[in-house]
């Protein structure tokens, strides 16, 4: 299911309808839904009015055009004070009886106003009835000022003085503006709790609400939030707003992930985007099946994103997890309609792949590495070092970026007995009993998330203890472990992009040795001059208290400029603490992305890979484990691949020659890849 959104000025001019619905027609499948939009700002409602009478109209062209009609409703709150530039007097004005947003340190955002406010509830239920009643939208999207930070000047909501007094008296406290907000933002007297479900339930029953408008008018119509975070300010999830959609509605929400990535300048841009989408699908309820990123091209000009940058787009997020797509690529009118024509010719042509896609991810989650994040952070101790509000932040920026590209997979939902990568700045936004948790899990982490541990006072539960030394004079020799296999007696040095890591001393005698630091250079003392390694351990699988192990770099894994014995070691590190747990293994020693789908019982779909280099990759070997075909009957093994070259059409075809058993694995050989495109297997019986 393909989506263009639509901007307030294209979709009230006829003539670009007319082009649009053309260039639609002349190519079959590269359009199934137009969004129309409210009109922007906060203009008098009988401009709305109006507005929903004349979007009725086009609305009936577009079905008329077969295409399927939902709506997007473009501000709630408010998104900021940039909101200025649009009519805004229907809630701004003299005398308005609306209340303003109010920071912790009393700012005031003009053009934003109080969930909790009558007036701006009423102005809002009004407003999306009358659009609702007019169009009878498929589905109602929310847009993303709906949330509790955000909303220039001001960035955490909302302390205006009703607000303050309904905490008070549902909370038997006494506190002004200045002492709750201290308390809030750095306290642990159990009132930032209580002041996150005040929160909450505010933006609970607005959101109710505003759905239980457009339901009364237009019972059939399904609810969707737009979003581009998980709203750490609020709890850490959005699970309430899709419970107050579900619950107003009596239907399953949808959802539109997105944020960032404009244009295709740097293709890692939207790796960077798929994560951060994938982090926020990972928090959803399971109830909201339908997950539609968006893709906004904005301002929807030729040097900004190509054709090929936003099919590379498309099929990096449908090979992470989407099930559809929304576009804002047609919401200004400042290219001609023919080059749009293009982009949509190329969607038509990738559609086959896109749907095989689509249907990978429905009911499966991304395999690999799961990253250890926290998920309650919102009720974490401040470190002394961090800001009021610290608490808030979102971790989509410190998950290990580094090794994407080095082909060891990584996940935010891996669901079946899942192995963990833990950067240890991951460690600040966990609470202590998520780290009890992981304790009893593999994990594969770094010297400093030991130091970090034990200052929290978790030391005594693992078998190896860490130092921070310089390796600028050192480098590693791997150890004949299991792990390292033909590597054995190799070393590794990445002193020219790292000059300091942690040395690793074993404390009771389990810790199992992958590599030791040395040196060639006799002017270096030793670190630990009674010990058997006088510079110390530089890699090893550490056991825990709770029975589990840990594979633990001090050399730091962060860096992805390694070699290939080096990935291969962290993989196979990872692979054996957790039972030969990861899904597919990459066996070429090529750069690139590896996305495993599973389901929930850890059988592998589907396995995509990016090649995210200039060049052509080769053939891609691949190992794919507990593939989810059933025995006895005829598998069959189908390969499909996005070109980025608009000429060249996906390339589908049956590599079944291609595959072969090895014990309870099959080795496929994925074809060559141009330089940042995908290739897909999809693993089938038939």
């Amino acid at each position: 299911m393909l989506t263009q959104r639509l901007g307030s000025t294209t979709q009230l001019d006829s003539r670009f309808m007319e082009e649009f619905i053309r260039i639609v027609r002349e190519h079959p499948g590269s359009c199934d839904e137009v969004w129309l939009a409210t009109k922007y700002g906060f203009p008098p409602l009988s401009v709305h009015r109006k507005t929903a009478e004349t979007l009725a109209e086009t609305a009936k062209r577009l079905r008329d055009a077969g295409l399927r009609v939902s709506l997007q409703i473009s501000n709630t709150i408010g998104h900021g004070e940039y909101m200025s530039s649009q009519d805004c007097s229907g809630l701004v004005y003299d005398g308005s009886p609306v209340r303003n947003m109010v920071g912790p340190d009393g700012t005031v955002a003009r053009y934003c106003f109080c969930w909790n406010d009558p007036v701006m509830r009423k102005y809002v239920a009004e407003e999306v009835r009358a659009y609702a009643e007019a169009i009878r939208p498929h589905t109602v999207w929310v847009d993303d000022d709906l949330r509790a930070v955000n909303h220039a000047p001001v960035h955490f909501g909302c302390f205006c003085p009703s607000c303050v007094a309904e905490f008070n008296r549902i909370n038997g406290t006494a506190l002004s503006r200045e002492d709750l907000a201290a308390e809030v933002g750095s306290g642990e007297s159990g009132i930032r709790e209580a002041w996150v479900k005040f929160v909450r339930d505010g933006l609970y029953s607005f959101t109710y609400d505003l759905c239980r408008a457009v339901a009364e008018v237009s019972p059939e119509t399904f609810m969707g939030l737009q979003n581009g975070s998980n709203g750490g300010y609020a709890g850490g999830d959005l699970g309430f707003i899709f419970d107050a959609m579900r619950d107003a509605s009596g239907k399953p929400p949808k959802y539109r992930p997105g944020g960032g990535a404009y244009n295709d300048h740097d293709p890692n841009d939207m790796l960077w985007k798929m994560d951060t989408i994938s982090w926020q699908n990972a928090r959803l309820p399971k109830y909201v099946t339908e997950i539609r990123p968006e893709i906004e091209n904005l301002p929807d000009v030729r040097y900004g994103k190509t054709v090929a940058g936003t099919c590379y787009e498309t099929t990096l997020y449908l090979a992470a997890g989407a099930t559809a797509m929304s576009y804002a690529m047609l919401m200004n009118a400042n290219e001609e309609m023919n080059w749009h024509g293009d982009m949509l010719a190329a969607f038509a042509a990738h559609r086959s792949y896109w749907e095989q896609l689509a249907r990978a991810s429905e009911g499966t989650c991304q395999g690999g590495l799961k990253r250890a994040l926290g998920a309650e952070m919102w009720k974490r101790k401040l470190e002394g070092w961090e800001e009021p509000f610290a608490w808030c932040g979102e971790p989509t920026e410190i998950p290990g970026e580094e090794l994407r590209g080095t082909g060891i997979p990584l996940s935010f939902d891996c669901a079946y007995k899942p192995v963990y990568i833990l950067n240890p700045d991951a460690i600040h936004c966990m609470t202590d009993g998520e780290i009890e948790v992981l304790l009893g899990e593999p994990v594969v982490t770094s010297g400093e998330s030991l130091i970090l541990l034990a200052e929290r006072g978790f030391g005594s539960m693992l078998g190896a203890e860490a130092q921070r030394i310089s390796t600028l004079r050192l480098y590693e020799r791997y150890s004949d472990h299991p792990v390292n296999g033909k590597a054995k007696g190799k070393t590794w040095d990445q002193s020219f992009h790292v000059s300091s890591g942690h040395a690793l001393c074993d404390l009771d005698g389990t810790t199992e040795i992958l590599g030791i630091f040395e040196t060639a250079n006799s002017l270096t003392p030793p670190l630990f001059p009674d010990g058997p390694h006088p510079f110390g351990i530089a890699s090893a699988l550490v056991h825990t208290a709770k029975g589990a192990r840990w594979a633990v770099f001090g050399d730091s894994p962060w860096n992805s400029v390694i070699s290939l014995d080096r990935r291969n070691q962290i993989l196979r590190a990872a692979d054996m603490i957790s039972g030969d747990r990861l899904p597919a293994i990459l066996e070429t020693g090529a750069r690139a992305v590896l996305l495993p789908r599973e389901d929930r019982e850890g059988r592998l779909t589907s396995v995509s890979v990016l090649n995210c280099t200039v060049g052509e990759s080769g053939p891609l070997v691949l190992r794919l484990r507990r593939a989810a075909l059933e025995p006895g009957q005829k598998t069959a093994v189908f390969c499909a691949q996005y070109q980025p070259i608009l000429r060249d059409l996906p390339i589908t075809r049956d590599v079944t020659r291609d595959v072969t058993r090895d014990g309870e694995d099959y080795i496929a050989v994925m074809p060559s890849l141009r330089p940042w495109s995908l290739g897909t297997i999809f693993l089938r019986s038939t």
